[in-house]
């Protein structure tokens, strides 16, 4: 593997296990087992690479979007599967990851998160459109409300003390099981018979 893809999938396998400033350079390059040198002659500084890993991932998530989207029966059911997946992606690396470059590196949370994050969010809200007009959801749905519930909804069932009342389940059954309800209930009889032939892809 090109060295400068191997030191952008260690870097971001470490963001899912601490918090970004804890990460060192050091570490990095001994992980790899190369000199800290021959790391900064890939990238200039931490700054850099943690961008250009974020970077990297988000991309790739775009690119896994596009096919869900053009393999899948209906725009609600890419949207459903979509939340899926941002939602398992989000469990990888974790909501104080988001937190922690917010806080260290606002210029990296403004510059690209927020740029990843509005692009799945303008994506979201076409394909909830679409299945409007396909009469696939509830007319009298309003978007915002629904994207907040969802998002809410999932924060909520990850957290340790959602966790433990739910002990039997997993974090990634609990998040499919909110969001396949909360679908069910805003749909039309027309999209409960869609979404009800995916139950086991969101029950197991």
């Amino acid at each position: 593997m090109e060295l400068r893809t191997r030191i952008i999938k260690e870097t971001y396998k470490l963001l899912g296990t601490k918090s970004c400033k804890s990460i060192t350079m050091d570490e990095i390059a001994n992980n790899l087992g190369i000199s800290k040198r021959t790391l900064y002659e890939q990238f200039q500084d931490k700054r850099a690479l943690l961008d250009e890993s974020l970077n990297a991932h988000f991309e790739k998530g775009r690119e896994e979007s596009a096919k869900i989207i053009e393999t899948s029966e209906n725009s609600l059911i890419s949207f459903m599967l979509l939340m899926q997946k941002a939602t398992k992606s989000m469990s990888l690396i974790g909501y104080d990851l988001m937190k922690d470059i917010g806080k260290y590196y606002p210029e990296i949370y403004n510059n690209t998160i927020l740029k990843h994050i509005n692009f799945f969010k303008n994506l979201s809200n076409k394909l909830i459109k679409t299945s409007l007009e396909q009469g696939l959801l509830l007319e009298n749905i309003d978007i915002c409300f629904l994207h907040n519930m969802l998002q809410l909804n999932l924060f909520y069932a990850s957290q340790n003390e959602y966790m433990s009342l739910n002990s039997n389940f997993t974090s990634s059954f609990i998040s499919n099981a909110h969001l396949f309800i909360i679908m069910r209930g805003v749909a039309t009889i027309k999209g409960i018979k869609i979404i009800d032939k995916y139950q086991d892809a969101f029950l197991k």
